[in-house]
């Protein structure tokens, strides 16, 4: 209760106390904000929507720096105090140890990702280019920059899509997908008092359920993807390993669904034939890899930054946080980016900071993922059977040696730089298409 007492004050001010201002719509008519309407928001093709979506999100951050910064410095303070009591060599020492991670994992992944940050300013710089703006904003980084080719995708449509893609994975896994939307495994629309989002829900006595809120988009496509991924991975686990072994790391559980994208993403690419809808695919995939990626890595460097600066004895302030994240922020998004005033306090409205460590996970699950896609569009022998053992394998084996089994070692440079590869070449797909 004492070492999570920093995240549980965070939670009651940035859920309960914190308030947002509201805004003018593109309409002009006055909507209240709210975390996920202000995401929304920043998706508008109003450019001042846009901004001051991003205003009203960010402001009540800046006013309660203080208070944010006190119970951030009090976690990693309670980090430091745990590591140092077992006698680790670091809090990333402690937080990687229980999956028996290589502290170089981690190192590498900022590393690699840092020497080839010139990729995300190329995609900032087309994004300044076809917004035909002067500097891209945090705010211009989420707008669909073709969202006249956006369209409808129903939800039987989607469940063919996702079972036609999934073809590669072979007939056991497809014959489970097919049972699982079969046997009403997803509960699919919004209803009232329903949850919001998307998740799967796993235990291990029954099959998983899936919880949709399905609106008909392509998004929404993608996401019906994404957690069937977990739902056949949390399947084909229990049903091999014992109670005690059949749970798995985030390091892992993010492959199986991120995958499962992936290999929808080729399968509408290789299909489409209209020059727009594949512009808007391809942005949508170069977003996905922003957000699921490089904006994890730089979250992971900032981590490594601020539990660094208390082991070495210094002291963390707001001031100290602010300058770290703008400098992180104009090294990763190059000269036509513009560092605003409020874009230095985004640390101070994530709660995975809360959770030592943790966030890091995403971008190498990812990676790992665009790794074995590429095994398996290149028709590597063996390499559906070598996939299913690794689903099945749960938890019996740490995480890096779960992934060798697919021949994908992360104790090497080979997949962040392979997903780098990748991004910079749908960029440049969009630039010439555009």
């Amino acid at each position: 209760m004492v070492t999570r007492g920093p995240d549980n004050i965070f939670g009651m001010l940035d859920d309960a106390d914190i308030k947002y201002r509201p805004i003018k719509d593109a309409q002009g008519q006055e909507v209240s904000i709210t975390k996920q309407r202000a995401m929304k928001l920043l998706e508008s093709p109003d450019r001042r929507v846009r901004r001051d979506a991003y205003t009203s999100l960010y402001e009540p951050y800046r006013d309660h720096a203080n208070t944010i910064g006190a119970a951030l410095a009090s976690s990693v303070n309670a980090d430091v105090f745990v590591a140092r009591s077992r006698r680790y060599p670091s809090c990333l020492h402690a937080a990687l140890d229980s999956y028996n991670i290589p502290v170089d994992v981690y190192h590498q992944l900022i590393e690699a990702t840092e020497r080839h940050a010139d990729a995300l300013a190329t995609w900032v710089s087309l994004r300044k280019k076809l917004l035909k703006i002067d500097r891209v904003g945090a705010w211009d980084m989420f707008c669909p920059l073709f969202p006249e080719h956006d369209y409808e995708v129903g939800y039987g449509d989607a469940v063919r899509q996702t079972l036609e893609a999934t073809t590669p994975l072979g007939s056991r896994y497809g014959g489970t997908l097919t049972r699982a939307f079969e046997n009403r495994w997803v509960d699919v629309y919004e209803t009232e008092g329903k949850g919001s989002g998307a998740y799967n829900a796993s235990t291990y006595s029954v099959h998983p359920f899936v919880l949709m809120n399905y609106n008909d988009t392509v998004d929404h496509m993608f996401t019906l993807a994404h957690e069937m991924g977990h739902a056949l991975h949390s399947h084909l686990a229990n049903a091999a390993q014992p109670y005690a072994k059949a749970g798995f790391s985030i390091f892992v559980a993010e492959v199986a669904s991120t995958l499962n994208e992936g290999l929808l993403l080729d399968h509408l690419l290789k299909r489409v034939t209209d020059s727009g809808q594949r512009l808007y695919l391809l942005n949508r995939a170069v977003d996905n890899t922003v957000g699921t990626f490089f904006n994890q890595v730089l979250y992971a460097h900032f981590e490594l930054d601020i539990h660094t600066e208390i082991e070495k004895g210094g002291a963390l302030s707001p001031e100290l946080m602010n300058k770290m994240w703008v400098d992180l922020t104009a090294k990763y998004h190059g000269p036509d980016f513009e560092v605003d005033d409020l874009i230095g306090f985004k640390w101070a409205r994530i709660p995975h900071f809360y959770r030592a460590f943790y966030v890091y996970q995403y971008a190498t699950s990812y990676a790992a993922s665009q790794a074995i896609l590429a095994k398996f569009l290149g028709g590597e022998p063996g390499i559906i059977d070598k996939y299913l053992t690794m689903l099945s394998s749960g938890g019996r084996d740490h995480p890096i040696e779960l992934l060798k089994i697919c021949g994908v070692d992360m104790t090497t440079p080979t997949p962040i730089e392979a997903t780098l590869k990748l991004f910079a070449e749908q960029v440049a797909e969009i630039e010439r298409l555009a």
